[in-house]
């Protein structure tokens, strides 16, 4: 079927998917089709009328000709059977061979669905679309725009009322919000726009969106809002408080003290395998920070030479703009604004735009040319530019070169303001390096207008990329105090709370994290949308649906094929959704010798554990020692080398890797303790029970060296209860666990390994006593971790079969594949088919 799109960005697809560009070269012939689509009532036209529309400055012979050749063209470019004549003066189209997007729009009007009607209306009927010397189809072209935009409208209107009646005001505020993008000018959506952000507590999203309208109204109009809008615009200026203040009512903001000792009850062993699960995922997010975030980067990835790559037509890369102002202090405005801008062009969607990071690594502190940064990004187009102190107020100049013939094409500015007010010049500039680079591609200004809002102050962004390189390193608890400071501190800015997300997600704090997401997702629209995918992610693996956040991950990389980005959420997610050939087909794209993937170490970690969950220990081991060549002094990376080695029963090797554990600097995430106990589970699984025994004796050794300060801690005692149980010492791992559950009556962990340990000893109504307040556990952070303890439980018991399925049920709860297959405790099943089955790697 031939698909027509004409509202908003012009498409006309063949039935073979490919665009007809014969057509769309020919404006009287895109006129032409669009008006037998399009025009109401259906119906097929006189000829008479069609050439009086199209062609009225010619005589009734050669306007006949003009016809009958523009409907051959259109023939040859759609196919038989797509247009349609009754005798020799009727023309019209077969609405079952050719599907245009305004008829759907009406359809599902007609039928109710609303929202479905609005996933059609993209922008305005033939946007941008003008022919000369045809006034009355103009004049049909004008009416039927303002009436399709009339019921868009209407649709969205309808739609936020509904959703304010249901109380479902997130809702009600995006559908408003649409309403004043289909009409920006629309006083009455603005107000209600506005109400529904003030009753959700978004104030400064009120004002911001009421200024915004002032602006243009000025511009266009210049006229100023009704009395009505003002005093509204008052009322909540005078309520105006700090988003923040929204995060502080869903949860207290803790300090780094706070956050590094977490009050009773609240779990402390996520410092483990699956922590760094969650914790490399979560890392991901560091590729979505400026330069500026990163300054620190260069020294955990020195960039290698690699040769020079092909220039990409439509590849933009934005280089930090140059600080002229002889003032340090301003520094930072550079990275704000080139992030600012970058963030734009990749929500305009009509360039592939190159990861900050990429840029900063090419261009470190030093200045570099043109066909430098291009050729280290592929980028054919560079955005460039400086700033300058005038008195009291900052200068800002563009520029637009083509790399390729290293030719100057746009200079823009310069754009003022006063320094205390950067951001307004920022966000203009960003809106008119939008204009140029769109220009410069033919591309339809329809899809890029709707950008606006201005950037983060300037002391928001600096705390902002200060919680980065905490996070980068680890360092959950300061990089959350920074990510909540930086909210704080500028309540238009959302992207701290998804970090700080992040960072209580690696404290455990699931429920916090939560709270965070769902205050970012209220201002969603604010959020570039590599970060709305990434916010949905993290929404649904929060919920153990691994599922749609893998499907998202698709979306998200489907939306930004070269996007560093997103090919590491969706390699993380295929981990956990045990879909290790997809993860590393998408790993694969990246190349790790350069950047983004070279400066992001958790690259090997996620590629060797898929590798590892396929079987492919050779590969497993080979990527594994070009991530320790990359970064020799990495504990992460030398487990992953290490588990590898163990896994192809290379004894000798194993030890050599042990070895060198004690001397490497430590992961927050992991001790040499950690890595030791988890290797020698990795050797037993792979039957190798004495070398086992020797890993687990040296990790008990190195816990005891520790400072009795350290011992003491609730965490370092679960880490040496833990590796008591693995190592078979189940009476000193019982007494261990009976003190830390009494300290700590709710822990699950706790909980779940006395009750195997009763199992162990054959103390089945002990065991199916532990196993019934588990099954009796309710709550939404639980992700099957309850479940997955009856199941070993179960296991030991003899009870295979349910064994099984209650560690499938895990699986579907939210619990994680990877360290399942080596689970001492479900030795028994490995001989089942149907643990083999739950097991395999899924296609």
């Amino acid at each position: 079927m031939v698909e027509f799109r004409i509202l908003g960005a012009l498409h006309l697809l063949g039935a073979d998917g490919r665009e007809l560009t014969s057509v769309l070269a020919q404006p009287k012939r895109v006129a032409l089709l669009a008006y037998l689509a399009a025009a109401t009532p259906p119906r097929l036209h006189r000829r008479d009328s069609l050439v009086a529309l199209f062609w009225p400055e010619l005589d009734q012979e050669h306007a006949r000709a003009a016809l009958r050749q523009a409907l051959h063209g259109l023939r040859q470019a759609l196919g038989d059977g797509v247009l349609v004549t009754r005798g020799d003066e009727d023309i019209g189209l077969d609405r079952e061979q050719i599907r245009c997007d305004v008829v759907e729009f009406e359809r599902s009007t007609e039928a109710g669905r609303l929202a479905d009607a609005l996933d059609l209306y993209r922008g305005d009927l033939l946007e941008g679309f003008f022919i000369r010397g045809a006034p009355e189809f103009e004049q049909w072209l004008e009416d039927e725009r303002a009436r399709l935009k009339a019921v868009a409208l209407r649709n969205a209107t309808l739609l936020a009322e509904r959703s304010e009646g249901h109380g479902a005001l997130a809702e009600a505020a995006q559908w408003s919000r649409r309403a004043l993008r289909i009409a920006p000018l629309d006083e009455p959506a603005l107000r209600r726009l506005m109400k529904t952000l003030d009753r959700l507590g978004d104030r400064a999203g009120a004002l911001d969106a009421y200024e915004t309208f002032a602006k243009r109204l000025t511009a266009e109009l210049e006229a100023e809002p009704a009395p009505e809008t003002q005093a509204l615009a008052g009322a909540v200026r005078a309520r105006a408080a700090p988003l923040a203040s929204a995060v502080a009512e869903l949860l207290p903001l803790e300090t780094a003290a706070e956050l590094q000792n977490p009050a009773p009850g609240r779990p402390t062993r996520g410092r483990g395998r699956r922590a760094r699960i969650v914790a490399g995922a979560i890392a991901a997010m560091v590729l979505l920070a400026g330069a500026a975030a990163t300054v620190r980067l260069r020294r955990l990835a020195q960039a290698t030479a690699a040769p020079p790559i092909r220039l990409v037509e439509r590849r933009v890369a934005v280089a930090p703009f140059e600080n002229h102002t002889r003032d340090r202090a301003l520094e930072p405005i550079g990275h704000l604004t080139s992030d600012w801008i970058t963030q734009g062009l990749a929500e305009a969607g009509f360039v592939e735009i190159v990861d900050p990071q990429t840029v900063w690594i090419a261009t470190g502190r030093t200045p570099i040319s043109v066909r430098g940064l291009a050729s280290a990004t592929g980028a054919r187009l560079i955005v460039s530019g400086a700033y300058y102190l005038e008195g009291d107020s900052l200068r800002f100049l563009a520029r637009v070169t083509d790399a390729s013939e290293d030719k100057l094409l746009r200079v823009i500015g310069p754009v003022t303001a006063v320094a205390a007010t950067q951001g307004q010049a920022i966000a203009i500039l960003r809106e008119r390096v939008l204009g140029a680079v769109g220009g410069l591609l033919d591309v339809r200004s329809g899809q890029y207008a709707a950008l606006s809002g201005l950037p983060p102050s300037l002391a928001a962004y600096q705390r902002w990329s200060l919680g980065v390189e905490h996070f980068y390193k680890n360092e959950f608890a300061q990089a959350g105090a920074a990510f909540l400071a930086s909210a704080r501190a500028d309540s238009t800015f959302v992207l701290p709370l998804l970090w700080g997300a992040g960072a209580y997600i690696n404290t455990d704090s699931l429920g916090k994290a939560d709270s965070l997401l769902r205050v970012a997702d209220r201002s969603r629209d604010r959020l570039s949308p590599s970060d709305r995918y990434l916010l949905d992610v993290k929404r649904a693996e929060l919920r153990g649906d691994f599922t749609t956040g893998l499907e998202t991950a698709r979306e998200m990389l489907r939306a930004s094929p070269g996007s560093g980005v997103a090919i590491a959420v969706l390699a993380w997610d295929a981990l956990r959704a045990n879909r290790p050939r997809e993860g590393i087909a998408a790993l694969r794209r990246a190349d790790p010798e350069r950047p983004p993937a070279r400066q992001y170490p958790p690259y090997w970690d996620v590629l060797t554990r898929l590798e590892h969950l396929q079987g492919d220990y050779s590969a497993e081991v080979a990527d594994a020692m070009h991530g320790r060549r990359q970064y020799p002094d990495r504990l992460a990376t030398l487990s992953d080398e290490a588990r590898a080695l163990a896994a192809l029963g290379k004894r000798a090797d194993v030890w050599r890797r042990l070895d060198e554990v004690i001397d490497l600097p430590w992961d927050p995430l992991a001790t040499p303790g950690d890595v030791m106990r988890e290797i020698g589970t990795e050797l037993r699984a792979h039957g190798d029970g004495p070398a086992a025994d020797s890993a687990f004796t040296r990790a008990l050794r190195w816990y005891a060296d520790r400072p009795f300060g350290e011992q003491a801690t609730v965490a370092a005692r679960a880490k040496v209860a833990m590796t008591l149980y693995v190592a078979g010492r189940w009476d000193d791992a019982r007494r261990l666990f009976e003190r830390l559950a009494r300290e700590e009556p709710r822990d699950i962990e706790y909980r779940g390994y006395l009750g195997v340990l009763a199992a162990r000893r054959g103390d089945q109504a002990e065991a199916r006593a532990v196993e019934r307040k588990l099954r009796g556990l309710r709550g939404p952070w639980l992700l099957g971790r309850h479940t997955y303890w009856r199941a070993r439980i179960a296991a030991l018991m003899g009870e295979r079969e349910r064994a099984v399925t209650l560690l499938r049920e895990s699986l579907q709860q939210g619990r994680e594949y990877f360290p399942a297959h080596v689970e001492a405790d479900f030795e028994t099943l490995r001989a089942l088919p149907s643990f083999r089955g739950l097991m395999r790697a899924k296609e």
